[in-house]
Parts: C-alpha cells; structure tokens; sequence
C-alpha cells in the first residue's frame, strides 16, 4: 500500500473516501454505497466525520496545497473505526490486508508519536497496551457487526449463480417456465430473510441461503 497523506480531524488521523476505496482496493462507490446501507450502524464523531459549509471552507483552508478538495462540496473523513467498518463491509482479502496496514503505519504510529511528543518520561511504553486495546476493540466491533453487515458484491453473485443453477435443473428443457421459477424463489428468499432484496441478506446468513436455495422445490404460478 503506497504511503497514505496524513490528515488530522479534531487531533485525530483520518483518512477520505477516496484513500479508504484506493488502499481497500475497491472504488468511491461502494465504500459510499456500503456507508448508506449501513448508516444508522455508523456514529458521527466515533466512526466518521461529514464536512460541508462553514466546516468544510475551514478545513480547505487548513490544507490549502491540498488540490483534491477543490471542488469538493461534500466531504466524508473516517476514523480508524470507521475504516475497520469499510474493511468488515467489504470482506474481501485486500481490504483485511490493507486495514492491518493502517493499523500498523498509520494510525497506531500517531498514537506512538503522541506519546514520545508528550515528553512525559513516567509513563511507560503503551505499545502492547495500544495493540491489545485495538484487538479487543476489533473483537467487540465484529460481534456487534456480525448481525448487520450484508453481502459484498461476491456473495451476491453466489446467491446469483445458486439461483440460476436451481432454476435451470428444475427446468432443464423448459425456458418459458424459468422466469416464473425466477420470480418465485427470490420471492421466497425475500420473505423467509425478511429482507426488500437478496442483496440485503446478512453475511452470517450467506451458507443458509445458498443451501435453501440448492434444496428449493416450491412451486410458482405461471
């Protein structure tokens, strides 16, 4: 991961949409896409912040060299929670790698520099401490999230292809049947997950799905 611009929000690091969806290898987006269906689950202040008017001028003015804010009318900056939380939406094995990136040369390194500035020789080194306090942390956070995140565009594409390989061994030879069988299981995912969408199935649920879907026999109006 290329070394990242430091940007410091209220004595924090914090890093823009744009660092989180280059370093997670994904794209502006689906981190903003991922925020929006998750949002009630994110805290202003803890997890992110939202810059616009008067704040967002002050903090232009702060990083006037800075030529990607430019036009930027609306700006979101995310903590080290909130990129845990990108990181957990996006499950993927370059997002994991990078946000253990994050945590070792960005922001823990912040921390340690805090404590070495502070100049305060009676405290002891908190580095275990720091790293045991951000382990606890992404244990706490992964048992919160466990029952709230959704399926990332890969485990969609599971359900996809689970449903299409279902719909075309019940009907092999009959493709007028197959937009009916369509319907009807993904009407049926739809109420026994009590979701709007199969998209919007919680990723703990993902084996489940896929096995009601393999064993799916129901019947559908045509």
């Amino acid at each position: 991961m290329q070394q990242l611009q430091v940007i410091e929000h209220n004595n924090m690091r914090v890093l823009t949409t744009k660092q989180i969806s280059s370093a997670f290898g994904s794209t502006d987006k689906i981190v903003m896409r991922n925020f929006q269906r998750n949002q009630d689950r994110y805290e202003i202040g803890k997890h992110y912040f939202a810059l616009s008017g008067e704040d967002l001028i002050h903090f232009k003015a702060s990083r006037q060299n800075d030529v990607s804010l430019k036009y930027v009318s609306n700006l979101y900056l995310w903590t080290e929670l909130g990129a845990w939380m990108h990181a957990k939406s996006l499950n993927n094995d370059r997002a994991w790698e990078a946000y253990q990136m994050l945590i070792d040369n960005y922001y823990v390194l912040a921390s340690k520099q805090m404590i070495l500035e502070g100049g305060n020789n009676l405290t002891p080194p908190l580095d275990e401490k720091r790293l045991y306090q951000i382990e606890s942390r992404l244990m706490e956070l992964e048992q919160q999230f466990k029952d709230v995140v959704t399926l990332h565009s890969g485990e969609q594409k599971r359900i996809r292809n689970a449903v299409s390989e279902r719909v075309y061994k019940l009907a092999p030879n009959q493709s007028g049947a197959r937009p009916a069988l369509f319907s009807a299981i993904y009407s049926e995912i739809r109420e026994r997950y009590s979701v709007n969408s199969y998209r919007d199935i919680k990723q703990y649920q993902l084996q489940e799905a896929i096995q009601f879907v393999e064993g799916w026999g129901g019947t559908c109006n045509q």
